[in-house]
């Protein structure tokens, strides 16, 4: 990936007729509506601090840069020009904030029980104990094979199978031509596939499968 600055254009556009969710809020923030800013961050603030755990691997630091990230927004979001959907163009500031701050954090970040941590487990419990124990060794497995995952590879997955983007839009938060999207999430699966079958001998769950 190209490095640039943290507010650059996107490349992704709307399909036309494509209605952005938050423009009314956008319209009224850049008319100088400082309430509406915050509802921005209500409304982002949530998915933003789960991509940047997950990236870095530490609540403290998934914190200390989503503050960046929407101070970066506050200051120079008069840039955002509408080409894409302001989700879009939020990801990509927080993307590249976590990316710089991986750089500055050196290569021996702890991020061990990052996923762990993210949230509590559903409710309920499954009926058989033995099928909860396998489901509990499967996701531990995965989420440590995640953190193992190289960020080039990394992030394209998480923002596709986590996140649910699609191929063009993570093309234009991270700067990249859609086929090499593409190609890094199939590497980033067959890494984790291959992974999960070394660390519990049984197949991948079908978000890293495909």
């Amino acid at each position: 990936m190209v490095e640039r600055g943290p507010l650059a254009p996107i490349r992704e556009e709307r399909p036309p007729g494509e209605v952005d969710p938050d423009a009314e809020l956008v319209a009224r923030w850049r008319a100088g509506d400082r309430k509406a800013f915050e509802g921005l961050v209500r409304r982002h603030e949530a998915r933003v601090f789960r991509l940047l755990l997950r990236m870095l691997g530490s609540r403290e630091e998934a914190e200390d840069v989503a503050q960046e990230t929407f101070l970066n927004l506050h200051r120079s979001g008069h840039r955002f020009r509408g080409e894409a959907r302001f989700s879009t163009f939020v990801y990509r500031v927080a993307a590249n904030a976590a990316l710089n701050r991986r750089r500055s954090l050196g290569r021996h970040q702890a991020r061990s029980d990052a996923f762990a941590r993210e949230g509590e487990p559903a409710a309920g419990r499954p009926a058989d104990p033995e099928a909860a124990a396998a489901s509990s060794e499967l996701r531990a497995a995965l989420e440590a094979a995640l953190g193992e995952l190289a960020p080039a590879l990394r992030l394209p997955v998480l923002l596709c199978d986590v996140e649910g983007l699609g191929y063009s839009e993570i093309a234009g938060i991270l700067e990249l031509a859609e086929g090499t999207v593409k190609s890094r999430i199939h590497r980033g699966r067959r890494w984790l596939r291959e992974r999960l079958g070394a660390r519990v001998g049984r197949t991948a769950p079908d978000e890293v499968a495909r």
